[in-house]
């Protein structure tokens, strides 16, 4: 298994993660109603993150310090996990698991209660079975808007 670690985005960082973004084709078109973004884009989203309690991080490859996926969460007794993405060439190995599994360790340290996340659910092939392996249990319903769409989705927890 690879090693990585999670860190604070920071400008530097605007262009892999905007690679990384449109490495996502998919994402973008059912999450945003996108077929791409650029680097004003990703620096708007962690501006708006920032003032709003969130702390915007990249996941980084220990071995070759390339950052390989894009991480949001707001720290509180229930964390909000709110994004988390690798690059597409990742997807599918495991590593997601191993990179949400590092996740929850931290806030498992930082003695946190439990970790919600939004999961859109209105299109084939969405990733909702994958939080449901990890032991996330679906809670409600919901209507999120971000970029050009409106979405439905599943509130989803884990008790930690």
């Amino acid at each position: 298994m690879e090693n990585f670690y999670i860190r604070e985005l920071n400008r530097n960082d605007y262009k892999r993660v905007t690679e990384i973004y449109n490495s996502n084709r998919e994402f973008l078109r059912n999450h945003l109603g996108m077929e791409a973004v650029d680097e004003a884009f990703i620096s708007g989203e962690a501006v708006t993150m920032k003032k709003v309690g969130f702390q915007s991080c990249v996941v980084v490859d220990e071995e070759t310090q390339a950052v390989q996926g894009v991480l949001d969460y707001k720290p509180d007794d229930e964390v909000y996990l709110s994004f988390l993405m690798l690059s597409a060439e990742l997807q599918g190995r495991g590593i997601g698991k191993e990179i949400y599994a590092l996740f929850e360790s931290k806030m498992m340290k930082e003695k946190r209660a439990s970790i919600r996340i939004d999961v859109v659910n209105d299109y084939p092939g969405n990733v909702v079975p994958f939080w449901e392996n990890l032991g996330f249990v679906d809670n409600e319903s919901i209507t999120l808007e971000w970029g050009n769409k409106k979405s439905k989705a599943v509130v989803m927890r884990k008790k930690l």
